[in-house]
């Protein structure tokens, strides 16, 4: 069953204000909600983006910015 519209927001906002105090924290809440998911639902595949993102933070880089990759 694909996530509830909040719960998505919510994660959304803590994924994007993610920072190296907290990354682990929010990875671990991202990790939990796609744990419930099967794996070819759309928000499995979202929340795997969001975790590679949080890797990126994880290694002291910004997402998006240039050369700041995984």
């Amino acid at each position: 069953m694909p996530l509830e519209r909040a719960q998505k927001s919510e994660l959304r906002d803590k994924v994007s204000l993610a920072n190296k105090s907290n990354v682990d924290e929010v990875a671990a809440l991202v990790a939990q909600a796609r744990a419930g998911l099967a794996e070819d639902d759309k928000d499995y595949e979202r929340l795997t983006g969001w975790l590679n993102d949080l890797e990126v933070v994880k290694g002291g880089k910004i997402v998006g910015r240039f050369g700041d990759t995984a």
